[in-house]
C-alpha cells in the first residue's frame, strides 16, 4: 500500500515524486547486498526510503548516523538521505503512539498493559508507552529468552510468563505479534482471558479486521485497529523524507480507498 499512498501525498502537494518498491526477494537480493543497495540509492537520486523486514536491524552499521528513537529500538524503518549521509530512524513506534492516544482519547483506562509479541513490533509498542508515561507494562512472548531479555532494558516492563494470568490483572491488551495476519488466524492468547472491561490494540492492519479485533468488539471492549498505527508512521516517515507537511485529509481518504479493497 505503501507507494499508493505516498504517491498520493505527493500528487497532493503539486510534488514531482515517486515512491517505488523494491522487492528484494524479486531482485535476489539479501542483507549481504545491503552495501550495493545502498549505495545505489545515493546515487539514484533518491531523497529518502522506508526499511522493512528484514532489513530493520541489519542496516544499522551501514548508517552515517541513527536518531535516537532508532537507537533505542535497535531497528530502522526510515533513512532520510543527505548528501552522501544516510540517517536512520523509526517511525513505527510514533504510529504506535498516535494508536493508544486514540484509546485514551476515548477514555481507556489506565493501569497494567499486557504486551503480546516481543519482537520489533513490540518494542516499537513499549518506546511508545513509556513517552506516554505507561508505568506498568507486562510483556508475554513464546520465545521466552527474548522477552525476558526485553523486558530487562526497562524499569518498567516485566516478563510475564503466562498471558491467561497477566490478563487478569491488565486493563489493556496489545498485540504486537503476528497471530491473526493474513495468513495466520487466530487469537493471541485465550478468548477467556479477555474481558469487556479490557481495552484492545491491535498492531495488524491486513486485515483489519483481526480475529482478536471482530472477538473484542463482540465483548464491547474499546479497542483500536493496526490501521491508525499504518497510516501514521507512515505520514511520519512521508514528512520525514519531504520536509514538508503531509496533506493528511488527501493521504488518509486515499489510505481508507487502499484499506476497502482488502481480501
Amino acid at each position: 500500500m505503501s507507494p499508493a499512498l505516498h504517491n498520493a501525498g505527493f500528487a497532493a502537494l503539486s510534488m514531482t515524486g515517486e515512491y517505488q518498491p523494491l522487492d528484494t526477494a524479486v531482485a535476489g537480493k539479501t542483507i549481504a547486498d545491503l552495501p550495493e543497495l545502498l549505495q545505489a540509492k545515493k546515487q539514484g537520486g533518491f531523497d529518502g526510503f522506508n526499511v522493512t523486514h528484514p532489513f530493520k536491524t541489519a542496516i544499522l552499521p551501514h548508517l552515517d548516523e541513527i536518531n535516537d528513537d532508532a537507537r533505542d529500538l535497535g531497528a530502522v524503518n526510515t533513512v532520510i538521505i543527505e548528501g552522501d549521509k544516510l540517517i536512520g530512524h523509526n517511525t513505527d513506534w510514533i504510529g504506535f503512539a498516535a494508536q493508544y492516544q486514540s484509546l485514551i482519547d476515548a477514555g481507556a483506562a489506565s493501569g497494567p498493559v499486557l504486551v503480546l509479541g516481543a519482537g520489533g513490533a513490540g518494542r516499537a509498542v513499549i518506546q511508545a508507552l513509556n513517552a506516554a508515561g505507561v508505568g506498568d507494562i507486562r510483556l508475554c512472548d513464546p520465545n521466552r529468552q527474548i522477552a525476558a531479555a526485553l523486558a530487562d532494558e526497562h524499569s518498567n516492563v516485566t516478563f510475564a510468563g503466562d498471558p491467561v494470568e497477566t490478563a487478569k490483572d491488565a486493563v489493556g491488551i496489545i498485540n504486537a505479534s503476528t497471530v491473526g495476519m493474513h495468513g495466520k488466524g487466530g487469537l493471541p492468547l485465550d478468548e477467556a482471558a479477555i474481558r469487556s472491561d479490557h481495552w484492545v490494540a491491535e498492531v495488524i492492519y491486513f486485515p483489519v479486521e483481526t480475529p482478536l479485533v471482530l472477538y473484542a468488539r463482540s465483548l464491547g471492549c474499546q479497542v483500536a485497529t493496526g490501521d491508525i498505527m499504518c497510516f501514521e508512521q507512515a505520514i511520519a516517515g512521508f514528512e520525514l523524507m519531504t520536509g514538508l507537511t503531509a496533506d493528511r485529509v488527501t493521504m488518509s481518504a486515499r489510505f481508507a480507498d487502499l484499506l476497502s479493497g482488502q481480501a
